[in-house]
């Protein structure tokens, strides 16, 4: 795996404005620097169920090498009133004209110069949410905060810790991802930080009273219910089992070469999975870290794995042989496996990430727009990117429809 020489490690405190102390933990040391019986105790008196702020998930990401992430937290009064994980990380545009669209000419233009050299366009970001992750997992706050405040408070940390074991801070921070609700506009919520749209993230909601894979497909209209059954034809001869721990160590290496056959695909990418984490991730989800491998004729040919949190179904990263998603349906398949391990498990709902929407959306997850909120230190290039971004909008949407009127899934989506 390869090592990351200048990844931050240790912690560092001030206090802001206000009063507030905010203090930032770094890397492997931060895991036994913070504690974690206090930041889970908070989390059970919020709103805030994020599988990706559990202190289990904290402590898996701290530890991995590759990644310069922190656990930060807001005291006032020796009370903790907000947490945040935060990463540096590198982000990559490589198909940007896939993902949006703009009526004006000079969005083309601009597009064509920033990707003119090898087609990418890289940048380093600080990123206020799990970088792998889609939805509200950046930030938690005290009902005694006010939005407002919040904002005001993350403003004024996010470009502290200029040099950190001799890192640079980015010039640029990303907070994901505010909902958008009610079909609303795209608008700018809090000075000084620039709204943007891209895909929706794709929730699929668990009907309380589902048992098992016959209770979900009996939800679907009938031309939906059948494609499911091709699915499962079509997949049925591979032989699909959860590894171990033991059996995960010795095949990672593996795993992420099929992960990576997918990523190259992407057109715009923010950080990397990497074997490590898979490590750190099992050896602190235990069996809430489930990964599921896909063999075929005794080869591995894919695998998927999910976090089980309090209330949600995580379906986190696959990988597989791309020749196979039309003769044997196998990433359609993977859908319909994590349906069936979220109601294996009593989750509320399973978070599908924000890829393959129409594809998704033929199983039964419904879309939820997602708004990601940027910040440069630069004011020039804060009044650039702000006048640049105006002009575009996500690609038009083009999904499916395979529920019931009845269904539960429609009552359960606040989002529609």
């Amino acid at each position: 795996m390869k090592k990351n020489n200048h990844k931050p490690t240790g912690s560092s405190a001030s206090t802001l404005t206000d009063g507030t102390i905010v203090s930032w933990h770094w890397g492997p040391g931060a895991v036994e620097a913070v504690d974690w019986s206090a930041w889970d105790s908070f989390l059970d008196t919020v709103t805030c169920k994020s599988a990706f702020l559990e202190s289990r998930m904290l402590r898996s990401l701290l530890m991995a090498s590759d990644r310069s992430i922190a656990a930060v937290q807001w005291m006032r009064e020796c009370d903790l009133i907000g947490l945040a994980c935060i990463e540096d990380t590198m982000a990559e545009s490589v198909n940007l004209e896939s993902h949006v669209q703009s009526e004006r000419s000079w969005f083309a233009l601009i597009n064509k110069f920033l990707h003119s050299r090898n087609g990418r366009f890289q940048f380093r970001v600080r990123v206020v949410g799990t970088v792998l992750g889609s939805g509200e997992h950046g930030q938690c706050w005290s009902p005694a905060v006010s939005a407002a405040e919040a904002r005001l408070l993350l403003t004024e940390t996010v470009f502290q810790a200029h040099c950190l074991d001799g890192e640079q801070v980015p010039s640029v921070v990303m907070l994901k991802d505010q909902p958008i609700r009610n079909n609303a506009r795209r608008k700018v919520q809090h000075p000084g930080w620039i709204p943007l749209e891209f895909d929706p993230e794709m929730l699929f909601h668990i009907n309380p009273e589902w048992n098992d894979f016959g209770d979900y497909i009996h939800g679907l209209k009938t031309k939906p219910r059948t494609k499911i059954k091709r699915i499962m034809t079509l997949s049925s001869d591979f032989a699909i089992r959860t590894l171990s721990a033991g059996e995960l160590t010795l095949r990672c290496d593996d795993l992420i070469a099929l992960y990576q056959q997918v990523y190259e695909r992407s057109g715009f990418r923010l950080g990397s999975l990497h074997a490590e984490e898979l490590l750190t991730s099992k050896a602190q989800w235990g069996d809430d870290f489930v990964v599921t491998v896909y063999e075929l004729e005794g080869e591995l040919k894919g695998f998927q794995c999910a976090y089980i949190g309090r209330e949600e179904t995580e379906a986190f990263f696959v990988g597989f042989d791309p020749e196979l998603r039309k003769t044997h349906a196998i990433y359609q398949r993977m859908l319909v496996e994590f349906i069936c391990l979220g109601i294996e498990r009593k989750s509320k709902r399973i978070n599908m990430g924000r890829t393959a929407l129409e594809i998704k959306s033929s199983v039964g997850a419904l879309p939820r727009r997602l708004m990601c909120e940027v910040r440069f230190r630069n004011p020039l290039f804060q009044a650039i990117v702000g006048r640049y971004t105006q002009g575009y909008n996500p690609v038009a949407l083009s999904l499916r429809q395979p529920w019931k009127a009845d269904a539960h899934a429609f009552e359960a989506h606040s989002e529609i």
